[in-house]
């Protein structure tokens, strides 16, 4: 999932070129998104029509402002957070060898 602002001069190329160098379909500006039974559905607002998209997945989805509310964690969690244990793996706990 990408969102809808980037650097490359707000030309929104970003989600098209991933989706072209994972070889998966792609529907962008999405202000409406929903995934049933492996298939990604949403709605994009243009200027004088609103269009209705699907892709099956895998797939590069991007979206607008307009697409949810960002969701902020709660102090509790934050506080939560800070107890978790982190694990540090190395290459020799994962059987890898560094040339590989």
């Amino acid at each position: 999932i990408c969102g809808m602002a980037s650097t490359d001069g707000v030309m929104g190329v970003l989600p098209a070129l991933l989706a072209e160098r994972l070889g998966v379909p792609q529907v962008t500006l999405l202000s409406e998104v929903s995934v049933n039974g492996g298939v990604v559905t949403g709605r994009r607002d243009g200027d004088t029509a609103t269009e209705q998209l699907q892709a099956s997945l895998p797939a590069v989805v991007s979206v607008t402002d307009q697409s949810g509310e960002a969701r902020y964690p709660s102090f509790k969690g934050i506080m939560a957070a800070k107890k978790k244990p982190v694990e540090s793996l190395d290459l020799e706990d994962l059987e890898l060898d560094a040339d590989e």
